[in-house]
């Protein structure tokens, strides 16, 4: 008799995971559901939906996750501090193509600062809004593990978006859809 009650719970799980599979509806990082809002990223007209279970990281913890005095300009997380959301606006109108340089250059900084890593993916991409997206991804090593990390370049019309997440790499596949889906939604406001 167990074993049909907990085929019955298995079931309603997965009906109810069912139901939460896009930004609108909420979507599951494992088993906690994860709801969003569209939120202006640093006054730049880029909008992005966000979610609502983060928070803007303390001065006192960012201090000591991201010491650089390079630090993003606005790091987002979970209340376990164990999920990143960063961003930065670099105030540079590219040409055609430079997005990709940019990019490099990124990369190679970023191996740079830590000649062990190696960039392990990269996509060529746009908006659902049609702003061109770079981002790549790489594993790395923070106070909480090793993690797993994807940079994101979107091209503005008076800017880039520069954005890194970063998760503890057995939680990448908790959360790659709903990254992919957030970056895919950002939108330029006029």
């Amino acid at each position: 008799m167990d074993y049909m009650d907990e085929e019955i719970l298995e079931a309603r799980w997965e009906l109810e995971r069912q139901k939460h599979t896009t930004l609108e509806t909420g979507m599951y990082a494992g088993e906690e559901l994860i709801t969003f809002t569209p939120k202006e990223i640093l006054k730049s007209g880029m909008v992005i939906p966000l979610p609502d279970q983060f928070a803007v990281m303390p001065e006192d913890i960012k201090d000591i996750k991201y010491p650089s005095k390079n630090a993003p300009q606005l790091i987002l997380t979970s209340l376990d501090s164990t999920v990143n959301l960063c961003f930065n606006i670099l105030p540079v109108v590219l040409h055609e193509g430079a997005l990709q340089h940019m990019s490099s250059q990124f990369q190679g900084a970023v191996c740079n600062m830590n000649p062990s890593l190696k960039i392990g993916e990269e996509e060529h991409t746009q908006t659902e809004q049609g702003n061109e997206m770079i981002w790549f991804g790489y594993r790395g090593y923070h106070l909480d593990g090793q993690s797993f990390n994807r940079v994101y370049l979107i091209q503005m019309r008076k800017s880039v978006l520069y954005s890194l997440f970063s998760c503890k790499t057995e939680d990448k596949d908790k959360w790659l859809e709903i990254i992919e889906n957030i970056f895919s939604a950002a939108e330029e406001r006029m």
